[in-house]
């Protein structure tokens, strides 16, 4: 078993790291402006890429593993090019080699610790239990494996198609999975391992190429990736002081930090990694940070229009009207993956997008012509936003023109607040660093302080939290006015790249605490209802402000310990203890959480999610074995019948775990994501009746109505069903495929 592990994980490995050898060409023509060229995120820029191509490919050939050979092959064919375009510049510039040499040690370095230290965690916890939302996830997977063509089939509504939910990130896995040709139920644990060390390694890179510190990069990493918010100690020192805000069986757990504000969810990254849901705001993760990148070497250029994506000078970019033909394709590409992968991100970075273009042709057009001429301003700043939003939305056209989920009706009021004192434990350490480094940045003229008033009244009589998010907008808004005042004063500075470093962290503080602002005022209406209509309101945009605030507080703190050098010694001891009892406060819980969690299971490590089954004994066993033999002998998507699905139990793992589409799986989700709730309801009904009837002919009426080929017989049909079972018995209309504790029929008959 521990072989088979090994051999798994370096297999997996190998193809990731050689997908990103093989597509750092191309992200290195569009990243030219970092101090890394990019190598920090090749590996989700290949990725990406991969699953692009196979995705759009397989709407003319098939989802095969060919097809993915074939799309590597474009992929590797297209760097190649851009390799050989890139020789001549690269000959010249020898000091860069030598950096980028020492960028690819400290990027794989890196990946590779990140890699192993979460493949320890998943194989000591790799169990694809019905906890969280791990079924829906693998159900997912599996059926998207066994498609042949997109959108895939539903495997919880037989007949029906995935067009209803964003699936991009799952095929991302899949495509590994194929392309490896390691079995789901390991790439499944495989595919968190890669976004993990893939979310770590682009960190990383962020807070590199922002300070050029590769120590303030490993700040940076630590903060979006390996912290949690101070929640254990938040509650200690409530309990000392005997608070009502603490339930002590959850204090060292790794669930209660999760859920700070009542009814809602606020997930964390490294939560998110060690929970085990390959869940769409999970992989989307190191896809946010892969545009961030993308947005730092756009706000990096100092071209204007079309040709920001190109290089930083003429000297270096002759040919930079191609470049920037790169830079929009990768550029949109990356933008236009988010909506399939995590809906929820795409018009939040459309957003980031705009004000960060905006802000960066400002200064570009100041540079080319000495002041800001307004028609050049607005022509180059729409030009790029107008041109990169319309293909993030062309590239996924095909996915556009199928998705109609009915889980969202619109934006409404929010009546439920988040308390302060929520809001702040949530974000501790990121509001201590970035209220640090502006404060020490700012030199308020006295009148506006008057600015305080509206705010306190406003916040004391709408939401408290608003008490914070208002002054970070304001002040992050006055500095960045500021900042333009200081750059166009000194044009031409050698620090050009930090100013623009300080401009792209401020514009994160800022859109951050709009986003942490709108949670406050509004909610997008998923139909949960209340009291949890604000629950994935919170959750999706507290984890986009978790990033942004994250990378944030890397430069900040670098930021701040170079102001504090000009205070005395006195403050600066004083800013140093907070610093440390917060950044303590933030480092228990990655100890004993990932305790918690392993703990959970008592299991040999191993990273295959549904081997846990084969050793548990009793009906589990039984379903263990019957679902490895229909993984190895069903070819296809033929229906298979099980019992209807209970939401959060062990119903309907026979599809979920095989791919196999069923009549109606968890009916609870199939509700969530689709309008025909009488439809599913009826199914059920009918499902209930195949079992139960003793009536062959009203048997095989209703198994034709949803084209069942195959009755699956389990633990959980004899518990609900009685003497109807004993008709598949009868071989004129079924036969006996598997017979083990459990039995599978397949239908002959259909007359």
């Amino acid at each position: 078993m521990l072989g088979e592990t090994l051999i798994w994980s370096l297999s997996w490995y190998a193809i990731v790291v050689l997908i990103g050898a093989a597509a750092f060409p191309i992200t290195k023509v569009a990243c030219k402006n970092l101090s890394d060229q990019g190598y920090c995120v090749s590996k989700i820029v290949g990725i990406l890429i991969l699953a692009y191509l196979s995705w759009i490919l397989s709407y003319v050939l098939s989802f095969s593993r060919s097809t993915i050979f074939f799309a590597l092959a474009i992929l590797c064919t297209v760097s190649l090019l851009c390799a050989i375009k890139m020789r001549p510049r690269i000959g010249v510039r020898v000091s860069v080699a030598r950096l980028d040499r020492n960028s690819i040690i400290r990027s794989e370095l890196i990946f590779l610790v990140v890699f192993m230290l979460f493949l320890a965690i998943r194989a000591y916890n790799p169990e694809i239990t019905d906890f969280g939302e791990k079924f829906m996830d693998f159900a997912f997977l599996n059926a998207i494996a066994k498609s042949a063509h997109f959108p895939p089939h539903d495997p919880w509504f037989a007949g029906g198609a995935v067009n209803f939910y964003y699936y991009f990130g799952y095929l991302i896995v899949a495509v590994l999975s194929r392309l490896s040709g390691i079995s789901t139920s390991v790439a499944y644990n495989l595919g968190l391992v890669t976004f993990s060390a893939l979310a770590a390694t682009a960190a990383f890179g962020i807070g590199y190429n922002l300070t050029r510190k590769v120590g303030y990069g490993i700040w940076t990493m630590i903060f979006v990736v390996f912290i949690a918010n101070p929640y254990i100690v938040f509650n200690l020192a409530g309990d000392l002081l005997n608070l009502p805000i603490i339930e002590r069986e959850q204090l060292f757990g790794y669930w209660a930090s999760t859920r700070i504000v009542p009814h809602t969810i606020n997930e964390f990254p490294y939560f998110s990694f060690i929970f085990g849901d390959l869940h769409p705001h999970v992989i989307a993760i190191p896809f946010q940070l892969l545009l961030l990148t993308l947005m730092l070497g756009v706000y990096r250029s100092q071209k204007g229009g079309m040709l920001m994506y190109g290089g930083e000078s003429e000297d270096e970019c002759r040919g930079s009207r191609i470049e920037a033909v790169f830079g929009i394709l990768l550029f949109a590409l990356a933008l236009g993956a988010l909506l399939p992968i995590n809906a929820w991100d795409y018009p939040t970075y459309v957003i980031l997008f705009v004000v960060m273009v905006v802000d960066q042709q400002y200064h570009a057009a100041n540079r080319e012509n000495g002041r800001s001429r307004s028609y050049i301003y607005i022509k180059n700043a729409a030009i790029p936003i107008i041109a990169t939003i319309f293909l993030s939305i062309l590239l996924f056209l095909p996915f556009h023109l199928n998705f109609q989920s009915s889980c969202a009706s619109g934006i409404e009021i929010a009546h439920q607040k988040t308390l302060l004192v929520n809001f702040i434990e949530i974000f501790a350490l990121f509001l201590f660093l970035i209220f640090s480094s502006l404060f020490l940045r700012s030199d308020f003229d006295k009148k506006y302080v008057i600015l305080a008033i509206p705010i306190a009244l406003l916040a004391f009589f709408h939401s408290r939290t608003l008490l914070i998010t208002l002054p970070l907008i304001l002040i992050g808004r006055y500095l960045l006015f500021k900042q333009k005042t200081d750059d166009d004063s000194h044009n031409g500075s050698l620090n050009n790249s930090l100013n623009n470093s300080i401009r792209f962290v401020l514009i994160l503080i800022v859109i951050g605490a709009l986003l942490a602002t709108f949670c406050e005022i509004f909610y997008l209406n998923d139909r949960l209802g209340a009291p949890n209509d604000r629950m994935n309101t919170i959750f999706k945009l507290y984890l986009q402000i978790w990033i942004f605030w994250g990378i944030a507080s890397g430069y900040c703190l670098y930021d701040a310990e170079s102001l504090l050098k000009q205070l005395n010694s006195r403050i600066r001891t004083v800013w140093a203890v907070l610093l440390f009892v917060l950044v303590l406060s933030c480092v228990i819980y990655p100890f004993t959480a990932t305790g918690a969690k392993i703990a959970l299971d008592n299991n040999p490590p191993t990273l295959d999610g549904i081997l846990y089954l084969n050793g548990s004994g009793g009906s589990d066993r039984g379903d263990y074995l019957a679902i490895s033999w229909i993984r190895e002998n069903i070819a296809g998507t033929p229906v298979i019948l099980e019992a209807p699905g209970r939401c959060y139990t062990t119903d309907s793992r026979i599809s979920a775990f095989t791919g196999l589409p069923t009549v109606i799986g968890w009916q609870g989700h199939e509700m969530m994501w689709r309008s025909e709730h009488d439809e599913i309801l009826a199914r059920a009904a009918d499902v209930d009746r195949i079992y139960n009837t003793q009536d062959m002919r009203v048997a095989i009426d209703l198994l034709n109505k949803y084209n069942v080929s195959y009755v699956y017989i389990g633990a959980t049909e004899r518990a609900r069903y009685g003497r109807g079972l004993d008709k598949f018995e009868d071989e004129d209309y079924f036969e006996c495929v598997y017979i083990g504790s459990t039995r599978i029929y397949m239908l002959l008959r259909r007359s």
